[in-house]
């Protein structure tokens, strides 16, 4: 809580009255103290108390820290701000109102003003693909909306589609529409949260680590700067929308791109690109570039049908060019045989320390083990949630939602008919050669009104006025132990 302020002067004369309107704008969101409101306005504690004395009209940009920070209306006081200092005869060169103030680097770069000489230009994107091919018409609807629709892009797609690669790419095309900074952050921790990666975006800004609150603050301040600044900013890898929306401001001068497995359709206000697998010519130009034009063109036939065994996914699409261009006495051929064993399939597919293996086994260690058994279900009982429910001894609705969630985590893909689903020829050779025990029930003796109070516990569905179907599905969950919440 700020200590009170010198009364003023007067409030009859109009610096006056604006002084006590910023003043009474403080109040109304708790009085903070200057030193508080300095860490989210970028300027000095003094710059601010000085806006509210009436002794002057402060400078449009310090007014506009002063409202940002309380949480006023940036608009009504920058139109406020600019008939007064017309009528005071005080406006700044038209080239100069709109300059926003930029963070102070350090306590020893700070002058009387609270201002610093420049701003900090990150570039923390990783390194990208040389090897970028297709997505063309993609990349178009990316740009148009990055540019006309913004400020954030939501790009989905199941595992080895090639997310963050195109990601990289789209930052490359817009590289001069974002010319202040790129920003980069992997959320694929199960830790990582808006609050965990606010502070280092902060510092790479430029704001000092004093000058970052430790509290909701920061990311109020994270917004203000996305606002005042055209950034590209990166968010790989979320698994779900509290990750991400914290962090969705109201800038259309910045970009923010979320790539995930997951549609996150929670997220509300974003443009969405979902990605698919290559096509065949794309493939067939992807291993060529990694391995060789003129390898590919002397073994065609066997390059078609080792795509073809790809599933034309850019990630094993990619594996299997380099695994050619590392072997230049392998001939295409004998890989696509290795490929086309189902039991060495997934061995075959590594390069150095990228293991599609591995990745397929990351997802399916995140299922519940009740989806778990979808997936393996599945391979049995066709690509259909009616095949799924049968099997499992579900209901239709409940296989459904099971199927999507695995539509979520990256295995599986929707198919054009309502019910269907894809699945590649890669993940079906990664569950068939995946051990997998079915769930054991909550209780081995579950009764009906056992599976009720579950029910009524996890879901509140005990509800007698449910309708059946809807009541059966919930039941057959309940009795084998997953949580619906």
């Amino acid at each position: 809580m700020g200590r009170p302020e010198r009364p003023l002067d007067s409030v009859q004369d109009p610096i006056g009255e604006f002084a006590s309107d910023l003043r009474a704008l403080r109040s109304r969101a708790g009085n903070p103290s200057y030193r508080r409101l300095a860490r989210s306005a970028m300027f000095a504690p003094s710059v601010l108390s000085s806006a509210a004395s009436g002794h002057r009209l402060p400078s449009l940009p310090v007014t506009l820290a002063f409202v940002a920070a309380c949480g006023g209306e940036p608009t009504v006081w920058e139109r406020r701000w600019r008939e007064l200092a017309a009528a005071q005869g005080t406006a700044p060169p038209p080239e100069k109102q709109d300059a926003p103030p930029t963070p102070p680097r350090s306590p020893s770069t700070v002058d009387r003003t609270g201002r610093a000489p420049a701003a900090a230009r990150p570039a923390q994107l990783p390194m990208g693909t040389s090897t970028f091919v297709g997505r063309d018409q993609a990349l178009a609807d990316a740009a148009r909306l990055a540019t006309h629709a913004g400020p954030a892009l939501m790009i989905s797609g199941p595992i080895g589609a090639g997310k963050t690669t195109f990601a990289l790419r789209l930052a490359d095309e817009l590289s001069a529409a974002l010319p202040d900074g790129q920003l980069y952050a992997d959320l694929s921790a199960a830790t990582s949260s808006a609050a965990g990666v606010v502070p280092g975006f902060l510092h790479a800004l430029g704001v000092p680590p004093a000058y970052v609150p430790d509290d909701a603050t920061s990311i109020g301040l994270f917004r203000t700067m996305l606002a005042q600044r055209r950034l590209f900013v990166l968010l790989e890898n979320a698994t779900d929308e509290r990750q991400v929306r914290p962090l969705l401001g109201r800038s259309t001068s910045s970009l923010i791109v979320v790539t995930s497995r997951a549609r996150l359709l929670g997220l509300d206000g974003v443009h969405r690109i979902d990605l698919g697998v290559l096509t065949r010519p794309e493939s067939l130009t992807l291993i060529g570039r990694l391995a060789g034009e003129e390898r590919i063109r002397a073994e065609l036939d066997a390059a078609d049908a080792l795509a073809e065994l790809c599933g034309d996914l850019p990630l094993a699409v990619s594996v299997v060019g380099r695994r050619i261009a590392a072997r230049p006495e392998w001939t295409v051929a004998g890989l696509a045989g290795a490929l086309a064993d189902a039991e060495r399939v997934m061995a075959s597919l590594s390069v150095g320390d990228v293991k599609v293996r591995d990745i397929f086994a990351a997802a399916y260690r995140r299922l519940t083990p009740t989806a778990r058994q979808a997936l393996h279900e599945l391979v049995a009982a066709g690509a259909t949630a009616g095949g799924v429910a049968a099997s499992m001894g579900i209901g239709v609705d409940a296989a459904d939602e099971l199927l999507e969630s695995l539509v979520d985590s990256g295995l599986l893909t929707r198919a054009d008919s309502t019910g269907r689903y894809g699945m590649s020829a890669l993940v079906r050779a990664f569950a068939m050669s995946t051990p997998h025990a079915a769930p054991a029930p909550a209780s081995a003796a579950a009764t009906k009104p056992e599976a009720d109070t579950i029910v009524s516990r996890r879901m509140n569905l005990g509800r007698a006025d449910l309708p059946p179907r809807v009541r059966a599905n919930a039941l057959s969950f309940a009795a084998r132990g997953d949580v619906l919440a």
